[in-house]
């Protein structure tokens, strides 16, 4: 798959309501999760950040809102493909600062029968918000779930037919989500392990 053709969802606009702060901006390896992240982008991509401007000067990117705000993963994926322009775009949680890498190389394993490309862990689960998604697919799918405000992930990929990928246990390790405070320990230490 060409990278030329793909755009990258970056989803930031969550309420972290376990975490206790805005955990986009939570630092980890002196740069704030949003901006890790970001950093991890190749330039070939174009990049969507869903939320509030992130300050990022490293690479242009385009701001979007999810309306109205808080509505969840689902929401501000239906904002970004408003203006997306490619037709494949992975998504990636501003709050997973490692999958970055692993998530790009969903997209050469996606074929012209897929409709997402998504790794699957060892207990079945499959990681929707480090995932490559074919941008038409991905409409149709949210033009049958109607009102997208508070849609599950999970709801959303029912819809799709997905390509699984099993992680291995260094793709599972990289997976880490920064939902409290103690995850935020936990992707420090991992970080030093780099």
């Amino acid at each position: 798959m060409e990278s030329k053709a793909a755009s990258i969802i970056v989803l930031s606009g969550g309420t972290s309501s376990r975490f206790g702060a805005d955990k986009s901006q939570a630092i980890l390896g002196h740069q704030q999760l949003i901006h890790h992240v970001l950093a991890s982008i190749p330039n070939e991509f174009e990049i969507i950040v869903v939320g509030a401007d992130p300050l990022f000067l490293g690479a242009p990117y385009t701001c979007v809102q999810e309306n109205p705000i808080g509505g969840g993963p689902v929401a501000g994926i239906s904002a970004a493909l408003e203006i997306c322009k490619s037709e494949v775009a992975g998504v990636i949680a501003t709050d997973m600062p490692f999958a970055l890498s692993h998530m790009l190389q969903l997209y050469t394993a996606m074929t012209s029968h897929d409709d997402a490309v998504m790794y699957v862990d060892s207990a079945g689960f499959r990681q929707p918000l480090a995932a490559v998604y074919r941008v038409d697919a991905l409409e149709q799918a949210l033009s049958k779930l109607g009102d997208v405000h508070g849609q599950s992930m999970r709801a959303l990929i029912s819809h799709l037919q997905v390509h699984e990928i099993p992680m291995s246990p260094e793709v599972e390790k990289a997976m880490i989500d920064v939902d409290t405070p103690h995850d935020l320990v936990v992707a420090m230490q991992y970080l030093a392990t780099l």
